[in-house]
């Protein structure tokens, strides 16, 4: 397997990861001031030094391998769902950063409003991410 593949493989895998653990402690805190403090910190702390870093990584090895390649329409659609998971992501992590501001304002309205928005772009994210991974699959399948 060539490196950069590998590279992006595991950059899906940690992206991949922080989503689906940020989507399990989202959903796992009561609605008190204190838990929504903490948990707009700790979900800003993993895109931070996690997922940021992760899809940047897939964004740049993506780039990367699609230098020469050949352009199918397959690819095409590959590379529109994982720009699409990567431009959501850009947008969700914006909404990551008002709603803890406003969490440390007790500005829990607003907070509440900001994270509606947060999860339904991520879950854009999630299902771009999903068919781009199941294309690649494919594609590695041989098919």
């Amino acid at each position: 397997m060539k490196p950069v593949l590998l590279l992006h493989l595991l950059c899906i895998a940690i992206w991949l990861g922080c989503i689906l653990v940020e989507a399990l402690y989202e959903h796992s805190i009561d609605g008190s001031p204190v838990m929504r403090r903490f948990v707009s910190t700790l979900h800003w702390n993993t895109d931070r030094y996690i997922e940021i870093p992760a899809f940047l990584g897939v964004l740049l090895s993506g780039g990367a391998m699609v230098h020469g390649a050949r352009l199918t329409p397959l690819l095409w659609a590959k590379i529109t769902l994982g720009l699409v998971a990567i431009a959501f992501n850009a947008a969700c992590v914006r909404l990551v950063i008002r709603r803890l501001k406003l969490a440390q304002a007790g500005d829990f309205a607003g907070w509440e409003r900001i994270d509606h928005w947060q999860h339904k772009l991520g879950a854009v994210v999630l299902l771009a991410l999903l068919g781009a991974l199941g294309i690649g699959a494919f594609q590695l399948s041989g098919g």
